[in-house]
């Protein structure tokens, strides 16, 4: 088995380490924006709703007294609202969220050029040297993508989430083989 390994062209296993590092590094990516697009909605629409009432609340206040109670409600609604809206700004949810998406599509890229080049390849239509040469510009496009990741991080759950996800590829790819 070692010697088939020697055998086997380095170029490849380069490449199909890169499309595997990109499939997981992706949906790692599209994890985290999921995330972040649930957190904005969730705060989003909580504050949005208690603005709605307490826009209400205003209008019955104008027009007749209400018991103390009402007062302190709107009052303690008026704070998660604002609390609301200070997490929605302090975190930039949707900010992020369209960062992890363009990171993971950047990913997504790289991993379908990665099969791409692979399916070339295993079809002969692209020789060794040829392979070498499209792989040393796909490594620098993937290391770019990386260091456009940093500002982005994502999560150990995130990355469990992509772990199942490469598991579950893995899987299928062998039921299919047999």
């Amino acid at each position: 088995m070692n010697s088939d390994l020697n055998n086997f062209p380095q170029t490849l296993i380069l490449l199909e380490d890169i499309a595997r590092n990109a499939r997981i590094n992706k949906h790692q990516h599209f994890s985290a924006a999921e995330r972040n697009h649930f957190s904005n909605n969730v705060f989003g629409s909580v504050a949005i709703v208690i603005n709605i009432t307490l826009g209400s609340v205003l209008f019955v206040t104008i027009s007749e007294n209400l018991p103390d109670i009402a007062k302190w409600i709107s009052g303690f609604m008026a704070m998660i609202a604002a609390a609301c809206g200070g997490i929605q700004t302090f975190f930039n949810f949707q900010k992020v969220f369209e960062g992890h998406r363009r990171i993971a599509n950047q990913y997504l890229e790289i991993q379908r050029e990665c099969e791409r080049l692979l399916a070339l390849f295993a079809d002969r239509l692209i020789d060794i040297e040829g392979l070498a040469k499209e792989v040393e510009l796909l490594n620098k496009q993937y290391s770019t993508t990386n260091n456009d990741a940093e500002v982005f991080p994502t999560g150990d759950r995130d990355f469990k989430k992509a772990q199942r996800h490469e598991q579950k590829r893995k899987e299928n790819r062998k039921a299919l083989r047999h």
